[in-house]
């Protein structure tokens, strides 16, 4: 089980710094499209998705191993610390692991930071279209700029209005 529970971590840790890796270089493509590196970075994270999911798998496998040899743990560092109380590669690995899902999070936020940004301002040429490229925006309140047939609540996105 010791080993098991190692490997496991090793693993997981392995996966962790690919998807770091993926997603850093992910936020990279999206300030600049590219629709090669687009396919290419997505079919990247097809694969590291694959794994975590595998690794998840193996996650609940060990938790129920260990349930069967009377050992209950919610979570792979509660089984460690009652497996291997003293062993400090699994200690280490469980805080790497920890570490590392923290900046996981952190680069999966920068991208959806991004992501919005491109669609705001997708958003914006779409409201630059709609007005014909007049100086007033489809969410401001109607006055002697605005185009006649438009009302002034929330604009034609909001309100279903053509």
């Amino acid at each position: 089980m010791k080993d098991l529970i190692l490997n496991f971590l090793t693993e997981l840790t392995a996966a962790q710094e690919k998807a770091a890796d993926v997603l850093q270089r992910k936020q990279k493509i999206l300030v600049k499209p590219e629709k090669s590196e687009v396919d290419a970075i997505a079919a990247e994270e097809k694969i590291v998705l694959e794994s975590l999911a595998n690794i998840l798998t193996q996650r609940e496998t060990i938790l129920a191993q260990g349930k069967e040899q009377g050992i209950a743990a919610d979570s792979i560092k509660e089984l460690c610390e009652k497996l291997l109380p003293a062993h400090l590669e699994c200690q280490r690995l469980i805080n790497l692991a920890g570490q590392q899902s923290r900046n996981l999070r952190y680069l999966a936020l920068a991208n959806y930071t991004v992501s919005q940004r491109s669609l705001i301002h997708l958003n914006q040429v779409l409201e630059i279209i709609e007005t014909k490229g007049q100086g007033h925006t489809t969410y401001s309140n109607q006055n002697e700029n605005a185009l006649p047939s438009k009302p002034s609540a929330g604009g034609s996105f909001v309100d279903k209005v053509a």
